[in-house]
């Protein structure tokens, strides 16, 4: 019995699970969703823009940079110029065009001076901390340079006996309606076209191409027709100016304080030298040192030549004296942004001021033709209430500045007013010029050895890395003679051309010699037709 009821659960059980399983097979299986088309395949698809091998890269358009490429292409190295906008943007563009030189042709009636004096005097004004061997580099070719720009058709002429220690040494581009430094630009890049050197505009450079040695090779760049790679055989010069307008920068390397300088070049200068010379190691030196200058807090006018030869004082918003006027551009720029609590100042000068070659009013009159508003007023009450100065505070700064002038105590005064022939402010009318501490460009970056290679942490020279210009550290520290800084970059500019186009002759020297192509064998000769049936 027991057998028998086993036998007929296990064919119970057995049934129930075909019936399960058949209702399993015989459920409809759920639709499947639709699939989605497949973008049509381009047959030929868009292709990335091929490298191309130069003997000579040079990574931004400025004026370091087309002297770079002129010199190297002079030197007979096939060149390439790079510019990551869409035309020369750079500080140049915001220059005057001043160039400081010794012995240049436009010099000659000056033998007083000498490369050894104007040597000295740089190194003093960086306290000592500039690299010698750059300073000796830059003072015993900066006038050939400048006879050589000349030869390329620049003009120059040359601004004498100014005061120590520019003295005789400041040759300008006259801009003739554009600034001296587009005047610098425009006339070489004529002379680049006419060597024919290429401008390849909104190419920008993000990473070095280097060998496993990391020796550099070369540049990868964003194209607007996607990555592309330039190759250099003998270098890649960086030009591409300092870290002025990149505000993380300043404030890493500077202080925070820096944050409140107002910008007087290009917004375009964001230290890509630092970006791609750090991919190899680069020795970054003097990083928070830039050169500096008074700069109108709207717009690009530059209101220090006012304060030459003892005419007026300048006062920050509380109407009081803060910063000796006698000081250069580049610490009295520092102060204004440092000693007063929003980066502001004002020029207070008087009518008297045009015996000094009319310079008052020929400043008016630029200041005019920029839309840049002057404050004047009769009096100096007039004259603080129209600039939003407290006049009484302003009164009283005036008072005591005349009444030391003359009891012949102006250097006496706190901050000391040290100019050698002080004029009181009694002439009117007034005028209060805004002035405000502006940020002209850096001085650190990747330093460089006298042939303009870019050194790495142990102080060796990275192999086929060159910087020029501001975008290399070592050269300049604290302070300069104004026409210093395009000076830099012309003469390393070219130094680093003839280094890098003679490198590129000596890896070709040492390339092997490719094998020669083995002639193509001949054609057999082809097999007569048969005759057509009928011929």
């Amino acid at each position: 019995m027991d057998q028998k009821r086993r036998h007929f659960l296990q064919g119970s059980l057995l049934a129930s699970g075909a019936v399960l399983a058949g209702a399993v097979e015989a459920a409809p299986e759920p639709p499947k969703p639709p699939k989605e088309p497949k973008p049509p395949k381009d047959p030929k698809g868009p292709k990335p823009p091929k490298a191309e091998t130069y003997d000579v890269v040079v990574v931004g358009a400025g004026f370091a940079g087309m002297c770079a490429a002129l010199e190297a292409a002079e030197q007979g190295a096939k060149t390439v110029l790079l510019e990551k906008m869409g035309r020369p943007d750079g500080t140049t563009v915001y220059s005057s065009g001043w160039i400081a030189a010794v012995g240049s042709r436009f010099q000659k009636n000056h033998p007083e001076d000498s490369k050894e004096a104007f040597f000295q005097d740089m190194m003093k004004l960086s306290g000592y901390r500039s690299d010698p061997e750059l300073v000796r580099v830059y003072a015993d070719e900066a006038g050939d340079g400048i006879d050589w720009l000349a030869d390329h058709g620049t003009p120059f002429f040359l601004w004498e006996n100014l005061p120590a220690p520019e003295l005789s040494r400041c040759v300008i581009s006259p801009g003739e309606g554009i600034t001296g430094g587009s005047m610098l630009l425009r006339c070489l890049m004529a002379a680049l076209e006419k060597a024919g050197v290429p401008i390849v505009y909104n190419t920008k450079a993000v990473h070095l191409l280097k060998s496993p040695n990391w020796d550099v090779e070369g540049v990868h760049c964003l194209t607007p027709e996607g990555p592309k790679d330039y190759r250099a055989r003998g270098g890649v010069i960086l030009t591409t100016g300092g870290f002025g307008a990149n505000e993380a920068m300043v404030g890493q390397y500077i202080g925070p304080w820096a944050a409140k300088l107002i910008v007087r070049g290009s917004p375009w200068i964001t230290g890509e030298n630092i970006l791609m010379a750090q991919e190899v190691q680069a020795r970054l030196v003097n990083m928070d040192q830039f050169y500096a200058g008074p700069i109108t807090p709207t717009g690009h006018a530059n209101p220090s030549p006012l304060m030459h030869a003892g005419y007026g004082i300048q006062v920050g918003t509380n109407g009081k004296r803060f910063v000796p006027e006698t000081w250069l551009q580049v610490p009295k720029a520092k102060a204004i942004a440092q000693r007063t609590p929003d980066n502001r100042s004002f020029m207070l000068i008087g009518e008297d001021a045009n015996a000094n070659d009319n310079i008052l009013s020929a400043t008016i009159e630029r200041f005019a033709r920029l839309g840049y508003h002057v404050f004047k007023g009769e009096t100096i009450e007039e004259v603080a209430k129209a600039a939003g100065v407290p006049p009484d505070a302003l009164v009283e700064t005036v008072r005591v500045f005349n009444e030391a002038v003359k009891a012949g105590k102006a250097k006496e005064l706190d901050p000391p007013y040290e100019y050698e022939t002080p004029h009181a402010l009694e002439t009117g009318p007034y005028y209060m010029i805004p002035a405000a501490g502006g940020m002209a460009s850096t001085m650190g970056g990747p330093k460089i050895n006298k042939f303009a290679q870019v050194e790495n942490f142990e102080r060796r020279p990275i192999p086929g890395l060159y910087a020029a210009g501001a975008a290399a550290g070592g050269l300049w520290y604290q302070d300069d003679i104004g026409g210093n800084q395009l000076g830099g970059g012309m003469v390393f500019g070219r130094v680093a051309a003839r280094h890098a186009a003679r490198r590129a002759k000596e890896e070709a020297a040492r390339r092997p010699p490719e094998p020669p192509k083995p002639p193509k064998p001949p054609k057999e000769p082809k097999e007569p037709k048969a005759p057509k049936h009928g011929a």
